[in-house]
């Protein structure tokens, strides 16, 4: 735990640990005030521990109070924390300074309820990539080259026959400038979605 800590402590500390063999190190943001106000929470630092100490597990150990949303812990999670300490009690109401501040059981289940839902909306993936309920959207909601009237057989393409319009199952827009100068080898009805095979390629041409 790294609270009331500069970041000189926490790496002489982390040093010293590694020096000594140690192989399972975590540190966890922590403010030592009991309890700590959420706008005193601070829980950025977790990502300032993560990019001063790569490779090392971070986590979270938390005495803010708890509320329905459990918003400090979850929070934590969505920067990166992997442990989560919390103070534990059986009743909040019991004399100290450790219990009024505590989770109990009622908290924990929540907080379990709320953690699942968010790691259902994190999802499993973190490189951006087409998921495959996309895929239908993908090709409505792209465009290929149309031809704007009909078009005879050996002519060549201009900007002024073709345009671009949804679906994206055609030749892509990208290709525009290979495209146009291409002669067409079918008869092409108006509003023809265009397609490789449509125009002369260089081995036709040979």
């Amino acid at each position: 735990s790294t609270g009331a800590s500069t970041l000189d402590e926490i790496s002489n500390a982390v040093d010293i640990l590694n020096k000594a063999g140690c192989n399972q190190l975590a540190l966890l943001h922590c403010i030592l005030n009991y309890p700590t106000d959420n706008n005193k929470a601070h829980l950025g630092m977790i990502t300032g521990l993560q990019q001063a100490f790569p490779g090392v597990v971070i986590g979270y150990s938390d005495h803010t109070l708890p509320n329905k949303e459990m918003d400090s812990l979850i929070t934590a999670y969505v920067l990166g924390a992997r442990i989560i300490e919390k103070h534990f009690t059986y009743d909040k109401t019991l004399p100290g300074n450790d219990h009024y501040h505590a989770m109990d059981v009622n908290d924990l289940i929540n907080f379990k309820k709320r953690l699942v839902s968010i790691q259902e909306i994190l999802g499993p993936d973190i490189e951006k990539m087409p998921i495959p309920t996309e895929i239908i959207s993908r090709k409505n909601a792209r465009r290929s080259i149309v031809t704007t009237k009909k078009i005879e057989r050996n002519t060549v393409l201009n900007g002024e026959l073709i345009t671009y319009k949804r679906p994206g199952t055609g030749i892509s827009p990208l290709y525009w400038d290979k495209v146009v100068g291409k002669k067409v080898v079918n008869d092409l009805d108006n509003d023809h979605i265009l397609q490789w095979c449509d125009i002369e390629t260089s081995e036709d041409s040979n």
